[in-house]
């Protein structure tokens, strides 16, 4: 009997068969639903489409692209050299599709503009080491940010205000208070204060009563219990200063659905360590790239920094050969279906990109494209400037890929289906597939804790609430439990045993009382041996032992 949970052995494993089954089953719904759901509204993958590459007549070093209705705008650095004045072709050039060059005025109000051609040529006179640093569309104004002296904050904005019908106007060279990233992280980190000491022979920090963490006796240690008698923890690694009280270390947490992430700096180290810690799983893995940036997944299924992720569920992952230096966050761009994510994030002084896409349903992040620019059209295609090398060159490799990421305007246009799935939509049927799969896999790719199984129930109540159609039998009854067929009756079950006589009354014999020796195992070979040849009797009883009744 288990003290904490009131069930035996074989109770918790008849529970735990049946959750699983239920699982599978779960599961498999799931998976029918979702192909029905491509099926009906069809489901795009970040997919390889071609490489091209774009010519310019002079060399230079390639610096950003950006999307203009159906043109593209393709930034870079032109050495002046001896000429007497930069020309707004040594720093920009239009393109149509099929990379064609197009004259400066295919988009009208963009490179044509009288006040933009005074603004530009006012810069390089000014500034005569101006460089475009990067293009950037800023809801519907596009920016142009030019660095104009050695530090990164010497910069200058030309701006633009896009119009629907694929028009621009030149606003000003005062965008600067237009050219703000997001915050680099979306939660707060909360400082550990002396209430949050544990004295004892081991000390440590609690961190909410969940995990506990101290960088005495010359390590760093996270541990699962509130136990200051034993310095042994799930997770330690060296520190540079052995000698250190408990006060010494700078400790912050935060908390992300069921990840609570770990900031630490030892004493005498300068550098911050970053652990995240899984309450479902008890485990705990170093990801130092959640110092620079970090943004929640959608639904709270685990969080993502530059290089890698790591997931609710137990996953994580870095990605190896990508240069994530300097990488702050930029933007994110979601599938009007809800079901990917494009994470973007920038280093702007290297002009360097680094495109993660995410998708829910099946909890993975698609290859990571590094570039020097990307430009995202209404149809989803993203081309991405190729970030080979930074030196100049006539010839600049590009990359075509086919996305999801298509615009709110060119998803409206997609003819409206009938029958059960148009009527709840695309977007809500890939949260509530996300959701019943994320709960399948929390059976049976988590360790058993009591925490993973209150978190498993939370998520099937909120899940059931917030898609109220997952018991229809017409979208595939994912929220009915399967139903099980009744167990065989037991032989040897009190209710099948012979009733014990009452004290004066004689005992009644069974009309077929249970025999009290089981047959022999070369009886039970037997049974399944090849009939008898003819001419043998083929007694059912023959070869067995007799029973004693």
């Amino acid at each position: 009997m288990d003290a904490g949970t009131g069930l035996d052995a074989g109770t918790y494993e008849v529970l735990r068969d049946r959750l699983a089954a239920q699982s599978r089953m779960l599961a498999e719904r799931a998976a029918a639903l979702n192909e029905r759901r491509v099926a009906a509204f069809g489901s795009t993958e970040l997919t390889l489409t071609g490489t091209e590459s774009i010519r310019t007549e002079h060399s230079c070093v390639p610096r950003d692209i950006v999307a203009i209705g159906g043109v593209l705008l393709f930034g870079y650095h032109v050495n002046p050299g001896p000429k007497p004045r930069t020309a707004v072709g040594d720093a920009f050039a239009l393109h149509d599709r099929g990379l064609n060059r197009l004259p400066e005025d295919a988009v009208p109000g963009l490179l044509d503009d009288p006040a933009f051609e005074r603004e530009f040529a006012a810069l390089f006179r000014y500034y005569r080491g101006a460089r475009l640093r990067q293009l950037r569309r800023v809801e519907d104004k596009l920016l142009a940010v030019f660095q104009t002296g050695e530090k990164a904050a010497d910069i200058r904005v030309l701006r633009w205000a896009l119009s629907t019908d694929g028009r621009a106007e030149f606003l000003d060279a005062r965008g600067e208070r237009d050219h703000v990233f997001p915050p680099s992280h979306d939660f707060t980190w909360t400082e550990a204060t002396r209430e949050d000491h544990v004295l004892g022979r081991h000390p440590h920090i609690s961190i909410g009563g969940e995990v506990f963490v101290e960088t005495v006796g010359g390590t760093l240690t996270v541990k699962t219990e509130d136990d200051t008698e034993t310095g042994a923890g799930v997770y330690e690694e060296p520190v540079d200063e052995p000698l250190q009280s408990l006060a010494d270390a700078d400790v912050a947490h935060a908390r992300v659905g069921a990840l609570i992430l770990l900031r630490v700096r030892p004493y005498k180290e300068d550098a911050w360590r970053h652990l995240v810690f899984n309450t479902l799983t008890k485990t705990v893995v170093r990801l130092d790239g959640i110092g620079q940036a970090c943004r929640r997944l959608p639904e709270d299924q685990g969080i993502i920094f530059p290089g890698g992720y790591c997931l609710a569920m137990g996953a994580s992952k870095v990605f190896d050969g990508i240069d994530t230096a300097d990488l702050a966050f930029e933007r994110a761009v979601r599938s009007p279906n809800g079901e990917d994510v494009l994470f973007a994030f920038h280093a702007r002084a290297a002009g360097r990109n680094l495109l993660l896409s995410y998708n829910m349903i099946r909890k993975e992040i698609a290859t990571p494209l590094s570039c020097h620019g990307y430009a995202l059209f209404d149809d989803g295609t993203l081309t991405v400037l190729r970030a080979d090398a930074d030196e100049p060159s006539r010839v600049h490799p590009l990359q075509s890929w086919q996305s999801p990421y298509v615009s709110d305007t060119h998803a409206a246009a997609a003819p409206v289906g009938e029958g059960p799935l148009a009527r709840v939509g695309n977007a809500d049927l890939v949260r509530g597939i996300s959701d019943c799969l994320s709960i399948a896999r929390a059976v049976t790719d988590t360790t058993p804790t009591s925490a993973m199984y209150e978190t498993l129930a939370a998520s099937c109540v909120r899940a059931a609430d917030s898609s109220h159609w997952l018991g229809e039998s017409e979208l595939g009854t994912c929220a009915r439990p399967s139903k099980r067929s009744a167990p065989p009756p037991n032989r040897f079950s009190p209710s099948s045993r012979p009733s014990r006589p009452s004290p004066g009354r004689p005992p009644t014999r069974s009309p077929n009382p249970p025999c009290t020796s089981p047959p022999s195992s070369a009886a039970s070979a037997a049974r399944h041996r090849a009939p008898p040849p003819s001419g043998s009797s083929g007694s059912p009883s023959s070869g067995r032992r007799r029973a004693v009744c």
